[in-house]
């Protein structure tokens, strides 16, 4: 498996993630992914789904770290995550992720546990200019991140989705949006990041975004996306990391039969003539590992080029 980033480039260095994860190896008190599976808790972190498997019986590396961790168990943890994850190399958004994910409330109920994760996590991060504060409450428990100690320069920000759309496609897409942004999914939808895009250089910034470490590209395919000026350079910028890292990236959705320069007619799509944007968030979560899903409004179909509420003999159905 490529690295995923230049190991000279991160913030966070080599030494501080090993004083880390060696600890919470060594940690006799509890596993790092506390109360989840072991799977359902990497889920959270890295792709599996779509990184390639280093054993030949399994399509994916999903497959491998169940046979070798779950079935066999002929891994240790730190085999698995030196070796098999490559934790050192990581993006340092991608760690600061794990390390988010290890006090996240449904990993660890306990909090005890996680003031005592968080203090060692502080001390090995102030090394590198970082520290991990309480950002958020979920079910009036507090939310980690790991962010810069001058307040500036942070960790930077993994998102696990980044939408790509036109403009007249807004619609669809932002029900689309909501539904992930309730169920804790971290996407990147413009109309989220007005104060984080004011006076950037949005050609360079939407390049890393489409570039960068998120997990998955939805690409909202109709006749308008193929013809702006913006969703060209996004798509663009998202072939670039679909080709260097050679693992799924791109999820197309599509509007209509337009086709997209670079994207192979082969490539499995979802036709949202025929699903809802409750639907198709659903389908991104189950991609990411997250069952879960919670609506506050009903869900849509698009009926004729016009996006409408579905009628349902159960209204009980949540699609």
């Amino acid at each position: 498996m490529p690295l995923e980033s230049d190991p000279r480039k991160h913030r966070i260095s080599e030494i501080t993630r090993r004083d880390i994860v060696d600890a919470l190896v060594l940690d006799k008190s509890g596993t790092f992914h506390g109360r989840l599976d072991l799977i359902s808790f990497l889920k959270r972190v890295w792709p599996l789904g779509s990184m390639t498997s280093t054993d030949q019986r399994f399509k994916d590396a999903e497959g491998d770290i169940w046979q070798h961790m779950v079935n066999n168990y002929d891994w240790d943890e730190s085999e698995l995550l030196y070796r098999r994850l490559q934790i050192t190399d990581i993006p340092d958004e991608r760690f600061a992720k794990f390390l988010e994910t290890c006090v996240h409330p449904l990993v660890t109920s306990d909090a005890e546990r996680i003031n005592k994760l968080v203090a060692l996590f502080n001390g090995v991060l102030k090394n590198d200019g970082f520290v991990m504060r309480a950002s958020g409450q979920i079910s009036g428990r507090p939310i980690y991140r790991v962010e810069s100690t001058t307040g500036t320069g942070g960790v930077g920000h993994e998102y696990e989705v980044v939408l790509s759309f036109a403009g007249e496609d807004r619609e669809y897409v932002e029900r689309v949006a909501h539904i992930l942004k309730a169920n804790e999914v971290s996407v990147f939808y413009d109309n989220y990041e007005e104060a984080s895009l004011w006076g950037k250089d949005l050609v360079e910034h939407l390049h890393k975004v489409y570039s960068g470490s998120a997990r998955y590209c939805v690409m909202f395919i109709s006749k308008h996306y193929a013809d702006k000026v913006w969703p060209t350079h996004e798509r663009r910028s998202a072939f670039e990391k679909a080709i260097e890292t050679k693992e799924e990236y791109i999820l197309p959705a599509r509007f209509d039969d337009t086709e997209i320069p670079g994207l192979r007619k082969t490539t499995g799509y979802v036709d949202l003539r025929r699903k809802s944007p409750g639907h198709l968030a659903v389908l991104i979560l189950q991609k990411l590992g997250r069952p879960q899903i919670e609506f506050d409004h009903k869900p849509t179909a698009i009926i004729n080029g016009v996006l409408q509420e579905e009628k349902t003999e159960d209204e009980d159905n949540p699609f």
